[in-house]
């Protein structure tokens, strides 16, 4: 395998660069060797000119070597996008020189071949784009040189933790203590997505695959200003955004995974068979499962499955690279969207067509004025009166639950602490928690009666405070709620503050008796029969006797007789 320099081309089924190609057994594999410190301000200029002399991408993927930024713009590049792909490596040891290879098969070449895509690799470890951009060795510039005038950015994270084991291997037990690589990684990744969305086309479109609990809201997921990486380049670090929305700035599309499997081309993983074939194979689930489901991550579905559930990587790669390359719309009204992608059985992966279904039901649910945030539905057959009804839950409902030992016992952070009629329908249950020893509203249950049913949904607290938004993750004490809106429904049924749904039976299909068939007389081929009378009619005897029981009548007592 030979080392490719950086801004190395895959177009169509071949490599245009000064390098050389390896194709062994239908793969072909090409690595592209990171930025170095000491040589970034050549290569700066080398991509600089590649970036005059080609193009501008369609989709630019910033990512970790392997994993999802691998599969998506692979995924792009076969689908007929122009792609350049960054890799941001971990800084590593002196002496040890990190590279990320690809590997294709010859179906994905021709593949991409017949799509008219390419493939165009760069890349930079950590420390080179976390450097001051008044700094000479810095690579940030060299990044928004060569994704200038994108029409997309896709980043994740995805691929950090092994890039840290790969370092860790080449050093000692102590130095592995003190390294930091995954956060010098996420740094870098944003620091790159903010210099490519500075020189992205207008309404460029951005896309984030991120885990379920990445970057969900709140100064839990904030990196602190200054710190290790402040103190490991003296001072003279770059502003890092603190998540990938304030790097790739405006509405984003957010993907969100939970477990993830899957594994992309070049890792030996990607092979079908556990083990090599076996007499009774084990097939890896990325090829046995390849169903999907997406939902709003505000919605209590999509907070269960992207808490518990497994995505597979290729369909994550598959959904990011359509949104990318536009062959997914948003409503504008919507802005971005973000939602949990779930894989489940099955051998066939998604089609166009299905996949266009599933990102519109995904686009209703958001379109609708609870934002995909209804977290409980109850229908009836009427409610005689809305507001009796919204005065009980108020008045009565409510403070009962407020006082139970599961809500009362949270301790720490927000909690709900009072119940409010604001309309003659609607009732908000309010979440309260100290900041600087000031209580604030962080969160609401909006509970609204109708006619024919109840709903109920997340909404967002006190803006001034900084909880305008409403709450990706579910408020402390929301399921204990959720659960007894079931029991509330109930009971209005019982205080006749809501008639029971009538639930209508099928009518039995009726049984279709079949006709019995009616078999048509063959005609008879043989002799017609006589009707005249045989020779017993006649009076005729047997010309012997038969015996008759045990008693044998002898010729003797014949003859006597």
């Amino acid at each position: 395998m030979r080392f490719l320099p950086v801004g190395c081309s895959l177009r169509a089924s071949t490599v245009t660069c000064v390098a050389l190609l390896t194709s062994i057994s239908g793969t072909v594999g090409f690595t592209c060797s990171p930025f170095s410190p000491t040589a970034s301000s050549a290569l700066a200029s080398s991509l600089k000119e590649a970036a005059r002399s080609d193009n501008t991408p369609d989709v630019v993927v910033i990512s970790p070597p392997g994993g999802l930024g691998e599969i998506a713009s692979v995924e792009a590049a076969r689908l007929g996008g122009s792609v350049r792909w960054f890799v941001v490596s971990a800084p590593s040891p002196s002496g040890s020189a990190a590279s990320s290879t690809l590997a294709l098969t010859s179906d994905t070449l021709a593949a991409i071949e017949q799509a008219g895509g390419s493939i165009e690799l760069a890349g930079s470890d950590a420390e080179s784009l976390l450097l001051g951009s008044d700094d000479g060795s810095s690579a940030a510039s060299a990044v928004a040189s060569w994704c200038r005038g994108t029409k997309s950015v896709i980043c994740t994270y995805d691929g950090d933790e092994e890039e840290k084991r790969r370092v860790d291997r080449a050093k000692t037990a102590d130095d592995r203590e003190l390294g930091n690589e995954v956060k010098a990684i996420r740094s870098g990744i944003r620091v790159a997505a903010r210099e490519a969305i500075g020189v992205a086309s207008s309404g460029a479109t951005k896309v984030a695959m991120l885990y379920s609990g990445d970057e969900m809201g709140g100064d839990a997921n904030k990196e602190k200003k200054g710190g290790l990486l402040q103190g490991l380049f003296g001072g003279n670090a770059a502003q890092i955004p603190d998540t990938l929305s304030d790097a790739m700035k405006g509405s984003i599309n957010v993907i969100r995974y939970g477990e993830l499997f899957g594994a992309a081309e070049s890792s030996p993983e990607s092979s079908p068979f556990i083990g090599g074939p076996r007499r009774d194979p084990v097939v890896r689930d990325m090829y046995t499962m390849r169903s999907i489901r997406m939902d709003p991550t505000i919605s209590v579905s999509g907070n269960i499955l992207s808490g518990g559930s497994k995505s597979n990587r290729l369909a994550i790669g598959a959904a990011a690279t359509r949104l990318g390359l536009g062959k997914i719309s948003i409503p504008s009204k919507i802005g971005g969207i973000d939602v949990s992608l779930s894989s489940f059985a099955g051998t066939d992966g998604p089609t166009e067509e299905e996949w266009n279904a599933e990102f519109n039901r995904v686009s209703e649910m958001l379109s609708s004025p609870t934002g995909g945030a209804t977290l409980f539905s109850a229908d009836f057959s009427s409610v005689p009166s809305t507001k009796r009804m919204a005065e009980w839950i108020a008045t009565k409902w409510a403070p009962a639950i407020l006082r139970s030992y599961d809500i009362a016992g949270i301790r720490v952070g927000a909690r709900p602490v009072y119940a409010v009629q604001t309309a003659d329908d609607t009732v908000e249950l309010v979440w309260q928690e100290l900041v600087d020893f000031n209580s604030v509203t962080s969160g609401k249950m909006i509970v609204q009666v109708s006619e024919n049913g109840m709903t109920a949904s997340r909404g967002g607290g006190d803006a001034a405070a900084g909880f305008g938004a409403i709450s990706m993750k579910p408020l402390p004490g929301e399921d204990i709620l959720v659960r007894r809106l079931g029991d509330a429904a109930s009971q209005a049924i019982e205080k006749g503050l809501a008639v029971k749904p009538i639930v209508t039976k099928d009518k039995p299909k009726a049984e279709v008796v079949a006709e019995p068939v009616v078999v048509a007389a063959v005609a008879a081929t043989s002799e017609p029969v006589s009707t005249d009378s045989g020779p017993r009619s006649a009076g005729a005897r047997r010309s012997s006797e038969r015996s008759r029981g045990k008693r044998r009548v002898t010729s003797e007592s014949s003859e006597e007789s």
